[in-house]
């Protein structure tokens, strides 16, 4: 478990950037002794928050010690800029409704001079119950060490810590994915419009044709071919097919079919964004 443990912590970039900021500040460390006190399950009752983390560490004496480190909040009015461009861009906003943390998602901080990581110092305070000299003690870096694993296992908490957790973000990137989609601008509705006659069209030429005789053109290739503008964005209404057909009656009581079906259908929708981009 501990070797599976530092090889997420390797491999993980949210975990790496997060270390590397705190230990240029003096906080945190991953020598044989820090790691120790993590492989050895000496951190007790850690509790983050937005804001803060707490946690009791046992050491040399009888009672554990107790470390809180309080990390600096975003603003609200960074938060908007933050959550209005991961709305803004598809790539964003398809894996982070997803539930998902884009690998690059920082570049969208930096780009509005936000952020993610405590930047300086003073973006941060701790202090431990212990009497050790000089601070930072190595209690505090045990616990940075713990929330480096943490991060590893899940990204999302390095956000809760800022100030907002997962399903906030995710429910605030719908609500503006939503409003954007919902009030459409005159060149969205013109392309309804466009896919709605193109639709109807079609359903037209196939329903006057004799059922045996649409067959045959399929076959020997002489169906009318249709201009058809193929594009790989987010739909205007999220999972607009399954919200119509309503949830299969061979599921109904037995389980959530419908979210199992958001999911997959959202999982999906990023990867062909994702393939289309590289293309």
């Amino acid at each position: 478990m501990a070797s599976r443990g530092r090889k997420t912590l390797r491999t993980s970039w949210w975990a790496q950037q997060w270390l590397k900021n705190l230990e240029s500040f003096g906080l945190a460390g991953r020598s044989s002794r820090v790691r120790s006190y993590v492989r050895n399950g000496n951190i007790q009752d850690i509790i983050i928050s937005s804001g803060s983390i707490t946690a009791n560490v046992k050491g040399n004496r009888k009672d554990p010690y107790k470390v809180d480190i309080a990390l600096k909040t975003l603003s609200p009015d960074e938060w908007e800029k933050v959550l209005d461009a991961l709305a803004g861009k598809a790539i964003y906003s398809a894996k982070m409704l997803a539930g998902e943390m884009p690998d690059n998602i920082e570049e969208v901080f930096s780009a509005l001079d936000v952020s993610l990581f405590p930047a300086s110092a003073n973006d941060l305070s701790a202090r431990c119950t212990c009497e050790d000299w000089p601070e930072p003690c190595r209690h505090m870096a045990v616990v940075c060490y713990a929330l480096a694993l943490e991060f590893a296992r899940n990204p999302f908490v390095l956000f809760k810590l800022r100030g907002m957790d997962k399903e906030q973000i995710i429910e605030a990137i719908r609500k503006r994915r939503t409003k954007d989609t919902g009030t459409l601008a005159v060149g969205d509705a013109k392309k309804v419009a466009e896919a709605e006659e193109l639709s109807q069209s079609m359903e037209q030429d196939y329903n006057s044709q004799p059922v045996s005789q649409s067959g045959v053109n399929y076959w020997t290739g002489r169906m009318k071919n249709c201009d058809i503008k193929i594009v790989i964005e987010p739909p205007l209404v999220e999972q607009s097919i399954l919200k119509r057909l309503g949830e299969p009656l061979f599921f109904a009581g037995r389980m959530d079919m419908m979210r199992q079906l958001e999911r997959d259908y959202k999982k999906i929708l990023f990867k062909a964004i994702t393939v289309s981009h590289k293309e």
